[in-house]
């Protein structure tokens, strides 16, 4: 079953990450494009080829996923690697699902992708490190 968890959880991140890239152009379920895209980002801001604002986007895209990740450390007992007790694996859930769905609701009433953006990526944060405390960084997603 852990498997079987662990590849649903990967197949909903990227469908979030497909799912934000169509509509916002953003990708936000991993650290390492954004930090490919902070790097571009400032290689093409000293180059002259574009303003501050894409390397920004994505330093806010990066924090907002590392905030997500502390989010999680917060709920989830390190040494806790089972249901129960003091971890709140539930809790972590529904936390993602209420982060994907005010993202939806920021793009509908203000057209904010930058804004649904970092909600996504804060979403997939803590998906991202709750699947790591529970499986023991075997499972990434």
């Amino acid at each position: 079953w852990v498997l079987i968890f662990g590849w649903f959880l990967a197949f909903c991140a990227g469908g979030v990450n497909a799912i934000c890239f169509r509509a916002f152009g953003r990708f936000v379920s991993h650290a390492t494009g954004a930090t490919t895209s902070i790097a571009l980002g400032i290689e093409g801001y000293a180059d002259g080829r574009h303003g501050w604002t894409e390397p920004d986007d994505a330093i806010k895209l990066l924090s907002c996923f590392l905030g997500g990740c502390f989010a999680c450390g917060l709920l989830v007992d390190k040494n806790s690697v089972h249901f129960g007790g003091k971890a709140l694996y539930g809790a972590a859930l529904v936390g993602n699902a209420m982060l994907l769905l005010i993202a939806v609701l920021v793009y509908d009433a203000f057209g904010d992708g930058l804004a649904s953006s970092c909600l996504a990526a804060t979403a997939c944060g803590l998906q991202n490190a709750m699947c790591t405390s529970h499986f023991g960084a075997v499972v990434r997603t």
